[in-house]
């Protein structure tokens, strides 16, 4: 019983803190909330993380069916890390519904966080059985790793590859991450040097330019002790779930902005998505991004259909998939595992035809409207 005030008083405190943040950080207009709703956010927040508890500890619901009761139970520190991840999704959703986006001060801390989580507190994801990495409980025969470790199903450990060859990889993700999140600023239809110089001159302006070197230095030696150390492979796929995440966002955002002409998704929520994949691994922020425009769609009809127009925050949507990705992760990873065991390579090029296919298709109906319209 003990347990569950604690976690109802531990989550009632995350969920006050993210309800002022979005309130006093995350708002350019410094939205205040009316006391009754931030009393309600405050006790849902806290009934949440005790039933998030019960679910995750108490029952150990999220591993795997058929799993042994007696294995090691690594729930809690999974507990840890989901409460913290769905404190950033609060104030993530709290500010998107408000003013329609998502502040760097939200994914970036959460991105850095999930880092420093997965440095420092190995298995500590989304469970999985069959095989064993960096570690993992065994019981009655059956090995109990997390998704957010593999690349591969089949050949889990990394830790056969060149420690350097991960070292260098942990380097050039964190780079990525870096130049994403620089303020860029690239004018097509310009000469190259020309649109160079702009590019650049708009770089050194930029207040984010430094801070962002900065990180980008710290990158070697954090990478250095994350390569050679127990949590090598835990932060290796952190990176690339943060990649990932990054990029499956991205892409689609470029390729509606080009058919469309307008934005179709802020760039917050290309960070979000990132923050997510840091925390969760890349198969689980795979499933938030075909899972979230459902969630969405059925907002944005209730949205049309109540008059209150059609724009849409796609932010909140992504949370909540989140959710329902890490809440019924047991049931979902059962059903969607033999797909992820092509591997990331497979996965990406069906992706990218998927994309291509997608840009087609958004083209032609783009088309067919502004024919109608005329």
């Amino acid at each position: 019983m003990l347990a569950y005030l604690f976690c109802f008083i531990l989550g009632s405190a995350l969920g006050f803190f993210a309800s002022e943040f979005a309130d006093r950080w995350g708002c350019a207009q410094r939205y205040r909330s009316p006391m009754s709703k931030k009393i309600f956010i405050t006790i849902m927040s806290g009934i949440a993380a005790a039933c998030l508890y019960w679910w995750e500890v108490q029952n150990l619901m999220l591993l795997p069916h058929g799993l042994p009761p007696e294995v090691p139970n690594f729930a809690t520190q999974a507990f840890a890390l989901h409460i913290i991840l769905f404190t950033f999704l609060l104030a993530a959703t709290l500010t998107d519904f408000y003013e329609m986006i998502i502040p760097d001060t939200i994914t970036v801390v959460g991105t850095i966080a999930a880092l420093l989580f997965a440095y420092s507190i190995p298995l500590s994801g989304l469970p999985v059985v069959g095989w064993q990495v960096g570690g993992g409980g065994c019981c009655d025969g059956e090995m109990i790793g997390y998704a957010a470790m593999t690349l591969r199903i089949e050949s889990p450990d990394w830790q056969a590859y060149d420690q350097f060859f991960l070292l260098f990889a942990m380097i050039m993700l964190w780079w990525f991450w870096c130049f994403a999140m620089l303020d860029r600023v690239w004018y097509t239809k310009l000469p190259f040097r020309k649109a160079a110089a702009i590019f650049c001159r708009y770089l050194y302006r930029s207040p984010r330019t430094k801070p962002l070197f900065y990180a980008a230095l710290i990158a070697p030696p954090f990478s250095i002790l994350a390569a050679f150390s127990f949590s090598d492979v835990e932060v290796f796929s952190a990176l690339v779930g943060m990649a990932a995440g990054m990029i499956l966002v991205w892409s689609v955002r470029l390729v509606a902005q080009w058919v469309l002409g307008v934005e179709a998704m802020g760039f917050g929520d290309v960070t979000l998505m990132g923050m997510i994949g840091a925390f969760l691994g890349w198969q689980a922020v795979l499933l938030v991004f075909f899972m979230a425009p459902f969630f969405g769609l059925v907002y944005g009809i209730v949205n049309a259909a109540l008059g209150r127009g059609r724009a849409v925050p796609y932010g909140p949507f992504l949370c909540l998939a989140t959710v329902v990705v890490v809440v019924a992760w047991s049931p979902i990873w059962s059903a969607t595992a033999e797909y992820f065991a092509f591997g990331i390579g497979t996965i990406g090029l069906v992706l990218l035809g998927l994309l291509a296919l997608f840009g087609g298709l958004l083209h032609i109906v783009h088309k067919a409207f502004a024919g109608l319209r005329r």
